[in-house]
């Protein structure tokens, strides 16, 4: 069996505190991760909602869009119209 060469209490105390310090800075390091990832899970949450809203408007206006298109359609059908029953009237008072 091998044995750990013998050190200090002095030599072993300064490597744990190293070490300790090392833990402590790891753990500094997590907490300091934790957040940022709590504040970009926020702004994920912001994005999704943003692309919701964006695609609520492009949904509004494609369907005013189509509205115009009828309408359109359908004042030339009623000019048309118009125009067909005034012909008529003027052939039939001569």
């Amino acid at each position: 069996m091998s044995r750990l060469p013998n050190r200090s209490g002095d030599q072993l105390t300064q490597r744990l505190d190293r070490l300790l310090g090392k833990v402590e800075a790891l753990v500094a390091m997590l907490d300091e991760q934790n957040e940022k990832i709590g504040r970009l899970a926020e702004r994920t949450a912001m994005l999704e909602q943003l692309g919701t809203e964006a695609k609520q408007v492009i949904e509004a206006w494609t369907a005013a869009t189509i509205s115009l298109r009828f309408m359109k359609w359908s004042a030339g059908l009623v000019a048309a119209m118009l125009g067909a029953v005034m012909a008529v009237r003027h052939w039939l008072q001569r």
